[in-house]
């Protein structure tokens, strides 16, 4: 038996037994940052290290780290900042407390399937973690970390934030929960969009609060200082559009939220870009201690964005009211206008004029950002290093880097990671492979792309296994994933194929693997789920004809009847059935958001079987099989 030695500098080759084995490169990848009260302290989340590194501020360097669970995700600190709470591990989450007196882990509690954003009520009464794969939040009593009740949400909550008064956790859900598609109704407005949760501290009663069309991908939230209001990053997004064009945010755009906290109602979201060049892929974001800066990582730039609160609130609150949801008919890119109203406010590319700085950064990937006095730290995922921003520096904003550990050298794998978030590979910088495809999964929208002809807007894909499933595309007219690698270079980033970056890309895709399912139990079928295996290898019932294990896919096109009014032609790829339990919305214009309505409502078409003969009981048992995969 041997097992891989992870080091710090570079790849090393260990002899075991004989053997020669090549260990990884070992990163730590920062993935969260929280300064102390005193501005002395930054505790930095290794995410893949496993650990919390301790930064001296005044010496600019780590001075501790403190071993936490596998796969930390996100962490908070306590309001009297004896206490650290991370959030950690996959499929079987937990919640640490972690002793900072000590540095030991004197609790362990557990949590869902990839818990996510930590928030603590200031009274250090309560403590609320997203856990993302289960759609749901988990209320922990402090400071037994007793479970006292889960509180559902939309989708992938990712992110929350307590109020000062903690009368309010908001909760970011990553992604819309919308169908995408109106079949019958070629005249339908179809509107997609992401979400915030606003939860009762003292009831559990959640309010929703929806963002603009297209808003997706929400990574980071906040709340001024004096609580008034709630900042959020989102990706929004033109998929309207024919995706003729990149420039002047014709298919993505990047923002600000603002929600009136008090209300629990959105206000607005504003772009954070120039009306020519993107800010593509907001991350983190924090406002400085008065209130009066917003500070937002713009990862797939490498940028740190600087808005003025105050002027942009004056802004907000002279616009027209009519309603703060973006018409998906107006003319995307604009540059305001006299008669502006609110609702013009998401596609305004120069709202922010005069209110804004962008301070490039050293480095790739900055994610989370806190700020401290004068300055503002940023985690650089793909460094592993801070960048500390010096705000008055003369000149203007300044960064120099501090080092979280000696620098890997990055294996191909980590490199087309890298690659695939970056944005600085792009025209004009609007967005990266990431943009639609986070994670190498989906944005969960429809796109109008160029590889079938226009005007017959297909549902992203995940990119799980898609090396493993060609032929590419739901219509199959890209042979292999590597080739729509590099057409993706030259028609979705309108760039030239960079064959050096792409070979990267392919290794990172490659590298994908699913994820266990939240509706597995123990890491096994439940039984339900066995029950719904037998019925989808029933050859009456024909499941297992086009998605035959272990690829769930026949590699196949088939008809069955979902062609709709602007599709071309009527045959489809045969979609892999793994991980399908986070990939909605389903079928390839997206217009089921619940894999039930898929067997239900569906037309069946060419495909033999009877999955319409099947009893309620037996189609709720097959679709907990196909949602365990």
């Amino acid at each position: 038996m041997f097992r891989p030695i992870r080091c710090l500098t570079t790849l090393v080759v260990v002899c075991l037994g004989g053997l020669l084995v090549a260990a990884e490169p070992s990163f730590k990848s920062p993935y969260g940052l929280i300064a102390t009260k005193d501005g002395s302290k930054l505790y930095v989340l290794h995410h893949e290290a496993d650990e919390v590194a301790v930064v001296n501020i005044a010496e600019n360097k780590v001075v501790q780290t403190i071993p936490v669970g596998k796969q930390p995700n996100a962490f908070s600190l306590s309001p009297d900042e004896k206490m650290l709470y991370v959030a950690v591990g996959g499929s079987r989450g937990f919640l640490q407390a972690v002793d900072l007196a000590s540095g030991k882990i004197v609790k362990e509690v557990p949590a869902g399937h990839s818990p996510w954003g930590i928030s603590v009520t200031p009274d250090n009464t309560k403590i609320y973690v997203s856990n993302r794969f289960n759609g749901d939040v988990s209320e922990y009593s402090l400071p037994d970390m007793k479970l006292v009740r889960r509180i559902k949400t939309i989708r992938e909550p990712r992110a929350s934030v307590v109020t000062p008064d903690g009368k309010t956790v908001f909760v970011l859900n990553f992604l819309p929960d919308d169908p995408n598609n109106v079949p019958e109704n070629p005249d339908a407005l179809i509107d997609v969009a992401a979400e915030i949760t606003a939860i009762d501290t003292a009831t559990g009663e959640t309010k929703n609060i929806r963002l603009p069309n297209g808003s997706h991908s929400l990574h980071g939230i906040c709340i001024s200082p004096d609580g008034r209001f709630v900042y959020l990053t989102s990706i929004l997004a033109r998929f309207q559009m024919p995706t003729t064009q990149l420039e002047r945010g014709w298919m993505s755009t990047n923002g600000i939220g603002v929600i009136d906290a008090q209300k629990r109602e959105f206000i607005n979201t504003v772009l954070i870009d120039d009306v020519d060049l993107g800010a593509s892929n907001p991350w983190g974001i924090t406002t400085s201690a008065d209130g009066k800066q917003i500070y937002v990582a713009a990862s797939g730039t490498n940028e740190l964005i600087i808005v003025d609160t105050e002027p942009m609130h004056k802004k907000l609150d002279a616009m027209p009211k009519d309603t703060a949801t973006a018409d998906p008919n107006s003319q995307y890119g604009g540059g305001g206008s006299s008669s502006a109203k609110s609702s013009d406010v998401p596609n305004d590319l120069a709202f922010l004029v005069g209110m804004k700085k962008r301070v490039k950064l050293d480095g790739k990937g900055p994610r989370p950002v806190v700020a401290v006095g004068s300055n503002v730290y940023l985690g650089m995922y793909y460094d592993d290093t801070l960048q500390k921003v010096d705000l008055n520096a003369p000149g203007g904003p300044k960064g120099t880097e501090i080092a979280l550990a000696a620098k890997p050298a990055m294996d191909d794998k980590r490199l087309g990671e890298l690659y695939w978030n970056d944005a600085t590979i792009c025209f004009q910088l609007w967005q990266s492979c990431a943009t639609c495809h986070p994670d190498g999964r989906m944005d969960a929208l429809n796109w109008d792309l160029l590889n079938d002809g226009l005007g017959n807007p297909k549902n992203a894909k995940s990119l799980l296994w898609c090396y493993k499933c060609p032929p590419a595309m739901w219509e199959g007219v890209r042979k292999t994933s590597e080739h729509c690698t590099r057409t993706g270079f030259q028609y979705i980033l309108f760039s030239m194929p960079d064959e050096e970056k792409c070979l990267k890309i392919d290794a990172y895709l490659h590298s994908l693997e699913p994820l266990e399912s939240p509706y597995l139990v123990d890491g096994k079928l439940s039984e339900k789920a066995e029950r719904g295996k037998k019925v989808f290898e029933d050859p009456k019932v024909g499941c297992a004809k086009c998605h035959p294990a272990p690829l769930f896919t026949d590699l196949k096109l088939h008809d069955v009847n979902s062609k709709v009014y602007y599709d071309r032609k009527p045959a489809f790829d045969t979609p892999t059935l793994v991980e399908v339990w986070r990939t909605a919305p389903y079928l390839h214009d997206g217009r089921y958001t619940k894999l039930k309505d898929v067997f239900k409502l569906g037309k069946h078409g060419d495909v033999e079987g009877d999955v319409e003969g099947l009893t309620d009981e037996q189609l709720d048992d097959l679709v907990e099989y196909v949602l365990s995969l």
